[in-house]
């Protein structure tokens, strides 16, 4: 019994309403054939939380977030204390503020943010 192995499966890119449990199958499958690895009872295969969230239209555009900025928070000077730069979405999210606001303070923690990235 090997222990916990993980891997990334290359699928099509999802968009809102796809079958992401066709897609996700399929895209296991064929990569179990390619790669000669086999399925068993109780393997459990995970799917990360932004493919669901595409596959049901559960996300919030640029011009989603420059709303929210000016109706929350009254479209003047937002700062954005700390973020987490290497996440991926962080530059869109700061799109959406820049859109919303007249005026950012962007603070960074130095030298490193609190994941440690540099």
């Amino acid at each position: 019994m090997p222990g916990v192995i993980s891997r990334g499966i290359r699928a099509p890119i999802i968009r809102d309403g796809d079958d992401i449990i066709r897609i996700v199958a399929d895209a296991v499958v064929a990569a179990a054939v390619e790669d000669g690895f086999s399925l068993r009872q109780r393997d459990i295969v995970a799917v990360t939380e932004s493919v669901v969230a595409r596959a049901d239209g559960n996300y919030a555009s640029v011009d989603d977030i420059a709303d929210d900025v000016r109706r929350k928070l009254g479209g003047g000077t937002v700062a954005v204390i700390f973020p987490i730069l290497s996440r991926n979405r962080f530059s869109l999210c700061l799109r959406g503020i820049a859109a919303g606001a007249k005026k950012i303070i962007l603070v960074l923690s130095y030298p490193s943010d609190e994941v440690g990235n540099r």
